[in-house]
């Protein structure tokens, strides 16, 4: 019986590893760059903290038990942060935290959602200002950026604004949760199946429709935010405020556009107001989503019994190498290969290398008995730029012979040369 592995989870190669990290890297400088710092929480939490009613059935149905169902996986990284920030409550305020992990869920594995992923969320703690959702977001696209994600686009809404709509057009509290997560999925399913999905909850179907054309009309952000906010005073103070986040979002010179989307609910239930998508589209096909985020002002209370304000946007750095992955594709970060000619220049070929990996170069060294022709192939074959041959006359001189392999062009160079080059 062939070895496979098991369903939902991959092996990354060399290469794809590479780009990986490149990928969290980059994300990683951005992050810096806005003022955050990191933390590092278990991959494993308490049922009790994974199964606390913010989460709902997602939990029940989605994490991964161990322990006999008193432990599992984590899910995401913005239950451990609650957790951690309830039992530290000591933590300067605003707590601007990132994080990149890997979590999992038990989903049913499909193109571009695994079961095990790579992602990198970013929070803000004790801050209701809306100029942190706007610090979020912008450090969201700007990561986003960062990797070569430039076609994307700012969906946002809010919970409030939504919970609204469904209550002015009568849909009860106990059928609110599940028709918004059917809302939720517009863009993905057309409105005929959402209103077929809306009306099987009980729910009079003229009223589905009513309420999908509702939301799905189409007009300029300013005229949806001031249309909605009529409502009530709770929803027009939503309005406003995403009004004044979409304001504050043009001084950050952001490359995609911002979109006022009533549709948008974020399926965790922890959200309390702001919700944010980043909308990606792909030979005129919508990916799957790249980065999401909202408030969670309700979130924190749940394990400390002391509400704390919070929002945070999540970035699927998984999901994001699927789609850069292809771009220049390394096998290896060695700079240069040092290749000995025979064995007797072994040991000056491990003292050349050694002396560039004291200086900052990653050198590849030969540690094979093969030709010259062959420790060439090799360096060819991993996409090295740069090999340093030694043989008799480079180590009787003191010296090492470089060979561009893009060009084969070669010049005898002293060592201290060759690093300012490869420095340079």
């Amino acid at each position: 019986m062939p070895i496979e592995l098991l369903r939902g989870m991959r092996d990354f190669s060399p290469e794809e590893a590479i780009k990986l990290r490149e990928i969290i890297s980059k994300t990683e400088d951005v992050f810096k760059r806005f003022g955050f710092y990191p933390i590092e929480t278990p991959s494993l939490e308490s049922t009790e903290v994974l199964n606390a009613k913010a989460y709902g059935q997602e939990a029940e149905k989605e994490v991964y038990s161990l322990d006999g169902g008193t432990s599992g996986l984590i899910y995401d990284l913005t239950v451990p942060l609650a957790r951690y920030v309830a039992m530290n409550r000591d933590i300067t305020m605003p707590f601007k935290r990132y994080q990149i992990a890997r979590a999992w869920r038990r989903d049913e594995p499909q193109k571009m959602r695994a079961r095990e992923f790579v992602q990198a969320d970013i929070d803000i703690v004790g801050s209701a200002e809306p100029s942190s959702e706007a610090e979020v977001i912008a450090a969201t696209a700007l990561a986003l950026e960062s990797v070569g994600t430039m076609d994307y686009t700012i969906a946002i809404s809010s919970r409030v604004i939504l919970n609204a709509i469904l209550n002015q057009f009568g849909i009860p509290d106990a059928k609110r949760t599940p028709a918004i997560m059917i809302i939720d999925k517009l863009g993905k399913i057309s409105n005929d199946d959402a209103a077929k999905q809306i009306a099987a909850l009980g729910v009079e179907r003229k009223i589905a429709d009513a309420v999908l054309s509702f939301i799905g009309e189409e007009m300029a952000n300013e005229e949806k935010l001031k249309k909605i906010a009529v409502s009530s005073p709770e929803v027009k103070a939503e309005s406003d405020r995403i009004g004044i986040i979409i304001g504050m979002l043009s001084n950050y010179h952001l490359s995609g556009n911002i979109i006022v989307d009533f549709s948008l609910a974020r399926g965790l239930g922890y959200y309390t107001g702001t919700v944010w998508e980043f909308v990606v589209m792909q030979n005129k096909k919508r990916l799957p989503t790249l980065a999401a985020g909202g408030r969670y002002d309700s979130l924190i209370g749940i394990y400390s019994k002391t509400q704390v304000p919070a929002v945070g946007s999540s970035i699927g750095l998984s999901r994001v190498f699927e789609i850069v992955k292809a771009q220049d594709p390394r096998r290896t970060y060695a700079q240069i290969y040092v290749a000995n000619i025979g064995q007797i220049n072994f040991d000056y070929a491990a003292t050349v290398a050694n002396s560039m990996r004291s200086r900052g170069i990653r050198a590849d060294l030969n540690l094979t008995a093969r030709s010259i022709s062959k420790q060439l192939e090799y360096a060819n074959s991993m996409g090295i730029r740069y090999t340093a041959i030694v043989g008799d006359v480079e180590r009787q001189g003191s010296k090492v012979r470089l060979r561009d392999m893009s060009t084969g062009s070669e010049e005898l160079l002293g060592l201290e040369d060759v690093i300012k080059k490869l420095q340079g």
